[in-house]
């Protein structure tokens, strides 16, 4: 009985430690909450100050562009009444595309355009904490794409040579290197996808240079439309370093498709995408019409510019078999070699102030080509036959028309300045921009520069892009630690 009694006054008795345990989960739940709330909010915050710094870098980038627009079109003007054409071969500066023809009497007395120019070379800058830097491509610098589509069977052949050698050059030496024979098939898949424009994988949006009469063809509106191409990897469109660290540039820093095509004195149906799309001749020629009529005009769109073109450009015009590598080399090291002073010239009273690349050091002034003639004293000109000099005359020219402009900017996120390489001012052995920590934003701009007697107008062809990867420049020769 004594046992039992003792059994229901335990059982009477209050239960104190479920109380206990009730309330340290009440404490758990609360912290979890909480935790979750500031969690949430410091993560909102932080959005929201990156939409911010966002906002503040597209304008410091659109400073910047304005910047670049100005320097462009001032250039342009200080050009005004400059030295002789290039071997007479002024471009025609009448209404239209680059390079499409006008009255072939304005723009003869306009130097050559080179990366000696304000434009030409990389430069950096700050606004507030963010900092800028800034890449100016010229797209006659380049293989224009569109060759591809010349009507003439020849001359589309010639053209898809020129392509293919390129492929196979742009990369010689990096461990993503591209044979021949892949060179070769990637370039007839671009064509293919020119001319055979209905039967592509990519949906084909109606152009005002559509042709009535031949459907098929398709000018395309940016190089990256060939990446949807089964042999093109998207590798090819960025610029990377390789497993060794080397600097591989992308296609976009070879080929291009912003220059408006015309051979001679006559234009192809093949011309400029971004352009004259809202130009287009209803007959298939460029805008500006039939071109000036003089025999002496460049093959805009087809020759590039001898003094910015890079390495591999060059020696993809010609095959080798015709003009030797080594003429280009010559090419190369002319257009590197320190400018010497006129003798006679007048100099100035005081000492100008020296001028400063990207990385502080003092700009060297290089030599170039100002006319086309310059190009026949290189070393090896005399060797080469009639032949091989005609073709480089149609596909050498010394002005530049469509600039692709990159801006780079940055801003740290984080306390420690270790996050390897800015955009400022470089450490020691720095050479490229890397994007490590913080935020970065790389924008293209693509602008054709249009001169019409004694106006200048800088025209967007493409106004304002977002890049995921950030452009190296192209160089001639290896920089260490670079």
């Amino acid at each position: 009985m004594t046992l039992q009694r003792d059994r229901s006054a335990n059982a009477r008795r209050p239960r104190k430690g479920s109380a206990l345990l009730m309330a340290f989960l009440m404490i758990i739940l609360l912290y979890a909450i909480v935790f979750q709330l500031s969690y949430g909010t410091k993560a909102d915050l932080r959005v929201t100050e990156n939409d911010v710094t966002i906002t503040q870098m597209d304008m410091a980038i659109e400073s910047a562009l304005q910047e670049v627009y100005d320097s462009l079109a001032q250039d342009a003007a200080a050009s005004e009444g400059g030295g002789e054409a290039a071997g007479g071969m002024a471009p025609p500066t009448g209404g239209g595309a680059p390079g499409a023809g006008g009255d072939g009497q304005q723009g003869q007395n306009q130097p050559a355009d080179s990366r000696m120019d304000s434009w030409g070379r990389p430069q950096r800058s700050t606004i507030g904490d963010i900092e800028l830097r800034i890449l100016v491509q010229d797209e006659d610098g380049k293989l224009n794409v569109l060759q591809l589509l010349f009507e003439d069977e020849e001359e589309s052949e010639k053209a898809l040579e020129r392509v293919a050698r390129l492929i196979d050059f742009f990369r010689d030496g990096s461990t993503v290197d591209v044979d021949r024979s892949e060179a070769v098939r990637i370039a007839q898949a671009m064509r293919e996808h020119l001319r055979n424009r209905l039967n592509s994988v990519l949906p084909r949006a109606k152009q005002m240079s559509d042709l009535e009469d031949n459907r098929e063809r398709a000018l395309p509106m940016t190089l990256k439309e060939f990446e949807v191409l089964k042999r093109f990897e998207p590798s090819l469109f960025r610029d990377f370093r390789d497993e060794r660290g080397e600097i591989v540039h992308s296609l976009g820093s070879y080929l291009s498709v912003w220059t408006s095509v015309q051979q001679g004195s006559s234009q192809e149906d093949a011309t400029g995408a971004g352009a004259l799309e809202a130009q287009k001749d209803p007959n298939g020629a460029g805008a500006g019409g039939q071109g000036s009529g003089q025999d002496n005009d460049p093959n805009w769109g087809v020759c590039v510019n001898v003094n910015t073109a890079p390495v591999a450009v060059l020696k993809a015009l010609v095959d080798d078999r015709t003009v030797a590598p080594r003429f280009w080399d010559s090419v190369v090291e002319y257009r590197n070699l320190e400018k010497q002073d006129e003798e006679g010239a007048e100099g100035e009273t005081e000492e100008a102030e020296p001028q400063l690349d990207e990385y502080g050091e003092e700009v060297v002034e290089r030599e170039i080509f100002d006319t086309m003639e310059e190009v026949e004293d290189v070393d090896g000109w005399e060797r080469l036959d009639d032949g091989a000099k005609d073709d480089l005359r149609s596909l050498l020219c010394v002005r530049s028309h469509v600039f692709s402009i990159y801006i780079t900017a940055r801003r740290k996120t984080g306390a420690s300045d270790d996050f390897g390489g800015t955009l400022g001012v470089p450490r020691p052995g720095e050479r490229e921009d890397e994007r490590g920590k913080g935020l970065v934003r790389t924008v293209r701009s693509v602008v054709w520069r249009k001169t019409d007697g004694e106006t200048t107008q800088i025209v967007p062809l493409v106004r304002w892009e977002v890049l995921d990867y950030t452009p190296f420049e192209v160089i001639d020769f290896p920089v260490e630690g670079r």
